[in-house]
């Protein structure tokens, strides 16, 4: 087995994101709903109907084997805000070091996320620094 790392947490969770699109293609094809084109680039009103569709019915598996479906929900969200986090760390690390060169005082917790864009006190991370001297 290959290590899902090697290309960092971006690529790790586009290859998660592909593992998904594969269950929805096959639950798809088994219901009828054959909405997959096999790119990632799948519409809002496709992912609500099969992945909601395909969500109630491991709803449904939980409750046949005695697990509340919230647990399910809750392992779900718990694993992808950790890898979101991993990717997202992956992704300041850079205006991290090059803050620490310059001796400017910036921690993980001072950028926030805008569209999936880091930003720090509503500006580019490069720009922020930029501005700051470093």
């Amino acid at each position: 087995m290959t290590d899902l790392y090697a290309d960092g947490a971006a690529e790790a969770n586009r290859t998660r994101a592909h593992w998904a699109l594969t269950a929805l293609e096959a639950f798809g094809k088994e219901t009828g709903q054959n909405y997959i084109d096999g790119t990632l680039d799948v519409g809002d009103d496709v992912l609500r109907e099969l992945g909601g569709d395909l969500l109630a019915d491991l709803f449904h598996l939980a409750r046949l084997n005695g697990c509340a479906p919230e647990f399910v929900i809750d392992a779900g969200l718990m694993h992808f805000e950790a890898e979101l986090d991993e990717e997202r760390a992956e992704e300041i690390e850079p205006y991290l070091e090059r803050a620490k060169a310059a001796e400017i005082v910036l921690a993980p917790g001072d950028f926030k996320w805008d569209e999936d864009r880091p930003t720090i006190d509503g500006m580019e991370p490069a720009d922020w620094l930029d501005h700051m001297g470093g």
